[in-house]
């Protein structure tokens, strides 16, 4: 049994809601900060929109950039 409260994610996708839930709500850049070993912006951007389908992540949008929150 999981002590993760995400069991059905991956381990770069907990970290990015970990992140997430930290902050509260975030840019891409902010969340990309906060991820203990570094990945790409784009892997950021591309893990976020298949958060953002399963359901766990929600955007709007701030100038140009969107900001995630649980």
């Amino acid at each position: 049994m999981s002590s993760s409260p995400f069991p059905n994610l991956s381990r770069r996708e907990r970290q990015i809601m970990d992140a997430v839930y930290t902050l509260g709500e975030a840019s891409a850049a902010e969340i990309h900060a906060q991820i203990p070993q570094p990945i790409t912006d784009a892997s950021v951007r591309r893990l976020l929109r298949i958060l953002e389908t399963k359901g766990h992540l929600t955007h709007s949008k701030r100038g140009r950039e969107y900001l995630y929150r649980p």
